[in-house]
C-alpha cells in the first residue's frame, strides 16, 4: 500500500505544478503583455475569398479554339473594415496613389470610374451612366449613402468633390485629374463595401507591374495582385456574331438576377452570340463552381497564412458545328460579292438608259434628299442538309472580337454602335426580309400536295394576269411581253427554271393564302429554327393577321403599314379639328382611329366601310354628317385603310415571294435543306457538344427533326429538277453565273422589290450541292443586292470549298487504310 500512496503523491505534486505554471502564464498574458496581444489581434483578421476558375472554351468542329481564357493578373484594393481612422485613410490613399503610378507606368489604365464630373460651366454634376432616370436616382442615392454624404442640404453637389478630397486625405499637390483617379478607386471600394471583397482596379497587368507591386507590398496598404483570366478571341473577325463576347453587367436588374446565381458584381458575362446563349454552361461564376480560400491577413490586407482552401471549377467548354476554315471562305465570299455588286450598281447608275428610265423616281429622291441604297450588307448560311448542322454562318459587315479582350476601346465601341450598317447585328438569324422568287418552291410544293396542280399540267404565260376580280390591270411576269412565248407550255419543272411569275400567280391563286401559309409552316418558314443563338427573328408568311390584326396593339403589328395608316388618320383628325375650330381629346382620337383601322380586319365587306366610318366620326368625335359628306371623309379614311385588308391580289404576290412575307436566311436554309434531302425539316444546330473541364462529354447533341413531309417524293423530285435547270439548264435564269463552279449546284434565285428603283432590290440565292447527292445547302442574302443571280459566285465558292475538303478527308482515310494494309 505504501508504494501506491507514494506514487499518488508524486502525481498530485506534478499536476499541481503544471496548473500553477498555466495560471502564471495566463496571468502573465492578461496582465503583463495585455497591450501587446491586443495590438497583435487588432492587426490580424481572418478573411474568406471566393475563388473563380476559368470560363469554358468555345471550339470549332475541329477543336480549334474560337474563344478561351488566358491566365492573367489583376491589381486589387481591399480596405479592412476595422481600419476607419483618419491615419488609416491617409495610408490607404497614399498606397492608391503609388499603385496608380505603377499601373500607368506599365502602360495600363484603371478599370474604375468616378460618377462626378465637371461640366463646361465648371460646375460638378453626377454622371452615373444609368440607362434610365430612375436608375440614375437610385445610383446617386446609393453613392451618397456609401460615402456617408446623404444630406443634400449639408452636402450639395458642388461641394461633394472637395469634401471627398478632405475625407480621404488627398494631397493638395495632386492635379484634379489625379484626384479623380484616386477617388474612382475609393468609389469602387465604397460601392462594393457590402461584399467584403477586394475590388479590381486594373485588369490584365503585365509581369513588370506585378513585380513592382510585390516589391513594394509592405508600403502599399490594401493593394495586392490577384490571379485572374482574360478572355481571348483569336479568330478576330471570323464568326464574330456567332461566338459573341463578354462584358460587364450593365444594369441593376440584370445584376440582381446574376447575383442570385452567385455572380460577383464585377463579373464578365456573355453579351451576344454563344457567349450569351450558353452563359450557364461556360461561366465559372455559378455558385456551385466557386472555390474558397480562408486566410489570415494583417492590417495592411496582406496574407499572413492560409487557413483553408477549396479549389474552384472551370466552366464547361462548347464544341460548335462550325468549320472555321469554311467560315473564312464564306465570310470572304460574302464580302467579295457585296463589293462586286456595289461596283456594278454604281456603273449601272451612270448609264443613259437607266437614268432615262428612272428619271421621275430620281427626281423624287433628289427632292426628298433621299439616298439610293446600294449593296453593303448581307448574310450567308451553309448547312449540312442531312442534319441541320450549321457549317458556316456569316454576316456582313462584321466586327473585330479581339477588341473586346481586356478593356474595350471606347472609340472602337462608338464606331460600332453608330455605324449605319449595324455591324453587330447577326443578319443570318436576326434579319427578316422579303424573299422574292426563292419562295416559289413553297408555292409549287403546296399546289402539288393540295391537288391544285399536277406534274403533267402545262401553263403558258398570258402576259397580264387576269385571274383576279379587279378593275385594275393585273401584274405580269418579269419577261418582256414580246418574249413571253419563251414561257409557254410550262410544267412545274420548267416554270421553276424560268422563274415565271405568271405560272405562280395562277397556282398561288388556286392554292389560296391559307394553304400557302400551311405549306410554308410545313417547311419551317413560320417558326424559329431552334439555333442555339439569341436574337433569332421569327419568319412569317403574309395573311390578314400579319397585314393587320385587330387583336394586337397598333404599334405591335408585323409590318409598319398599320402604324403608318394610324398616324395618317390621327393627322387627318387634327386637320379636321383645326378646320372646324374644334379640339378633340387625344384619347378619343386614338380610340376612333383604332375603330377605323379595325374595319380592315372585320367581317364587313368593303362597300360597307363608308357608312361605318360615318358612324364612327359622328359618334366618337361629334363631326356633323354634312361636314363628313361635303369633305368626302368616308372616301378619305377608306383609302387610308384599304391596304390593310388582305385580298386575292396580295395572295398572288405572296405566291411569288412578294407582299409582306418576311423570312430569315437561317429559316430559308432549313427549308431548302428539306427540299434537298427529300422532305425532312431539321432544326438548325450550331452546338455539337458540351465538355466538362475534365474532358467528359456532358451533352452530345443529335439532329432534331421538326417535321417530315410524307408522300411528296415525286413532287420534290420535280422541284429539284427545276432547281437543277436554274443553274445548269440551257434555259436557266442563272446558268451563266455558275460557269466557274467545280460542283455545279442546284439553285433558285430571288429578287425582291424594296422600292421602284431596281438597284435597291434584295438579292437572294439558295443552292445545294452536289446535285446527285446533296450534302450542303448554301443561302446567300444581300440587302439592296440588285439581282439574286449576281450572288451565285458566293454560293458555289462555299459549296466547292466544303466538298473539296470532304474529298481530301476521304482521300486521307483511304491512304491511311492502304498504309495499314501494307
Amino acid at each position: 500500500m505504501k508504494p501506491t500512496r507514494f506514487r499518488m503523491a508524486i502525481l498530485l505534486a506534478v499536476l499541481t505544478a503544471l496548473f500553477a505554471a498555466m495560471i502564471f502564464k495566463l496571468g502573465n498574458m492578461q496582465l503583463v503583455h495585455q497591450d501587446d496581444y491586443i495590438a497583435l489581434a487588432e492587426q490580424r483578421s481572418t478573411k474568406t475569398y471566393q475563388l473563380y476558375g476559368k470560363r469554358g472554351t468555345i471550339y470549332d468542329t475541329n477543336m480549334i479554339p474560337l474563344a478561351y481564357d488566358r491566365g492573367s493578373y489583376n491589381v486589387t484594393f481591399y480596405r479592412d473594415p476595422t481600419q476607419t481612422s483618419d491615419e488609416a485613410r491617409a495610408q490607404y490613399t497614399q498606397a492608391i496613389i503609388r499603385a496608380i503610378e505603377i499601373i500607368e507606368g506599365s502602360g495600363k489604365t484603371l478599370t474604375t470610374e468616378f460618377w462626378l464630373e465637371r461640366g463646361e460651366d465648371g460646375q460638378w454634376r453626377f454622371n452615373t451612366g444609368a440607362a434610365t432616370e430612375a436608375a440614375d436616382k437610385s445610383r446617386i442615392k446609393q453613392w451618397r449613402g456609401n460615402f456617408y454624404l446623404s444630406s443634400e442640404t449639408r452636402y450639395p453637389v458642388e461641394k461633394l468633390f472637395d469634401t471627398l478630397c478632405e475625407n480621404y486625405k488627398l494631397p493638395a499637390t495632386l492635379s484634379e485629374e489625379q484626384k479623380i483617379k484616386v477617388l474612382s478607386v475609393w468609389q469602387k471600394q465604397r460601392m462594393n463595401n457590402f461584399t467584403g471583397n477586394a475590388v479590381v482596379i486594373a485588369e490584365d497587368v503585365g509581369y513588370e507591374c506585378v513585380c513592382r507591386i510585390e516589391a513594394e507590398a509592405g508600403d502599399l496598404m490594401g493593394v495586392d495582385v490577384s490571379e485572374s483570366s482574360t478572355r481571348v478571341y483569336p479568330q478576330k473577325e471570323l464568326a464574330a456574331h456567332n461566338i459573341g463576347y463578354v462584358s460587364k453587367i450593365s444594369s441593376e436588374e440584370t445584376l440582381a438576377a446574376y447575383q442570385e446565381k452567385g455572380y460577383p458584381n464585377d463579373a464578365l458575362v456573355g453579351s451576344s452570340g454563344l457567349e450569351s446563349s450558353l452563359e450557364d454552361q461556360l461561366s465559372q461564376y455559378v455558385s456551385y463552381r466557386q472555390g474558397t480560400r480562408k486566410v489570415e491577413v494583417n492590417r495592411k490586407g496582406k496574407v499572413v497564412r492560409e487557413l483553408s482552401y477549396e479549389p474552384p471549377v472551370d466552366g464547361n467548354s462548347v464544341v460548335t458545328t462550325l468549320d472555321i476554315s469554311l467560315q473564312a471562305v464564306a465570310q470572304q465570299a460574302l464580302e467579295d460579292v457585296i463589293e462586286t455588286i456595289h461596283a456594278e450598281q454604281e456603273v449601272l447608275m451612270t448609264q443613259e438608259y437607266w437614268l432615262r428610265d428612272n428619271e421621275e423616281i430620281l427626281a423624287q429622291y433628289e427632292e426628298q434628299d433621299r439616298e439610293i441604297q446600294l449593296a453593303e450588307t448581307g448574310a450567308l448560311v451553309a448547312m449540312d442538309c442531312k442534319t441541320g448542322r450549321v457549317l458556316a454562318l456569316a454576316s456582313a459587315p462584321t466586327f473585330d472580337l479581339s477588341m473586346f479582350e481586356g478593356e474595350l476601346d471606347k472609340e472602337y465601341w462608338n464606331q460600332l454602335v453608330t455605324d449605319k450598317n449595324a455591324p453587330m447585328l447577326n443578319r443570318a438569324i436576326g434579319t427578316r426580309d422579303t424573299p422574292g422568287s426563292i419562295f416559289k418552291v413553297v408555292t409549287a410544293l403546296g399546289a402539288l400536295m393540295e391537288g391544285k396542280l399536277t406534274l403533267d399540267e402545262r401553263i403558258s404565260d398570258g402576259g397580264y394576269y387576269e385571274g383576279l376580280d379587279t378593275s385594275r390591270r393585273g401584274p405580269r411576269c418579269w419577261i418582256a411581253l414580246n418574249q413571253i412565248w419563251k414561257h409557254s407550255d410550262q410544267d412545274i419543272t420548267k416554270a421553276l427554271a424560268h422563274s415565271c411569275n405568271y405560272f405562280f400567280y395562277e397556282i398561288g391563286f388556286r392554292l389560296g393564302i391559307n394553304d400557302l401559309n400551311k405549306w410554308g409552316a410545313q417547311l419551317g418558314l413560320t417558326s424559329k429554327t431552334g439555333i442555339e443563338l439569341n436574337g433569332e427573328a421569327t419568319p412569317f408568311i403574309g395573311s390578314q393577321d400579319k397585314l393587320y390584326d385587330a387583336d394586337r396593339a397598333v404599334n405591335d403589328q408585323y409590318t409598319s403599314k398599320p402604324i403608318i395608316a394610324y398616324n395618317s388618320i390621327i393627322a387627318q383628325f387634327k386637320e379636321i379639328a383645326a378646320d372646324r375650330g374644334d379640339h378633340y381629346d387625344e384619347d378619343k382620337m386614338a380610340e376612333a382611329a383604332k375603330m377605323i383601322l379595325d374595319l380592315a380586319d372585320s367581317d364587313l365587306a368593303k362597300d360597307q366601310w363608308t357608312s361605318k366610318i360615318y358612324e364612327i366620326l359622328q359618334v366618337e368625335l361629334g363631326i356633323p354628317r354634312s361636314y363628313i359628306a361635303n369633305h368626302l371623309l368616308g372616301n378619305v379614311f377608306y383609302y387610308m385603310i384599304n391596304d390593310l385588308r388582305w385580298t386575292a391580289s396580295e395572295t398572288i404576290m405572296a405566291a411569288i415571294g412578294q407582299s409582306i412575307t418576311q423570312v430569315t436566311p437561317i429559316s430559308v436554309a432549313r427549308y431548302v435543306s428539306a427540299i434537298a434531302n427529300g422532305g425532312t425539316v431539321y432544326n438548325a444546330q450550331i452546338v455539337d457538344k458540351i465538355i466538362s473541364p475534365t474532358g467528359e462529354v456532358v451533352l452530345e447533341k443529335q439532329p432534331v427533326v421538326a417535321n417530315v413531309i410524307e408522300g411528296a417524293d415525286e413532287y420534290l423530285a420535280a422541284i429539284r429538277r427545276g432547281m437543277e435547270d436554274v443553274s445548269a439548264g440551257e434555259e436557266g435564269t442563272a446558268t451563266k453565273y455558275f460557269a466557274g463552279a467545280k460542283y455545279t449546284p442546284a439553285a433558285k434565285t430571288g429578287t425582291s422589290e424594296r422600292t421602284e428603283l431596281d438597284v435597291e432590290n434584295n438579292a437572294w440565292l439558295v443552292s445545294y450541292a452536289p446535285i446527285d447527292d446533296p450534302k450542303i445547302v448554301v443561302v446567300v442574302y444581300v440587302q439592296n443586292g440588285y439581282a439574286g443571280s449576281h450572288t451565285a459566285k458566293a454560293a458555289w465558292t462555299v459549296s466547292d470549298a466544303y466538298l473539296e475538303s470532304l474529298e481530301e478527308k476521304e482521300s486521307t482515310v483511304i491512304a491511311n487504310e492502304n498504309s495499314l494494309a501494307e
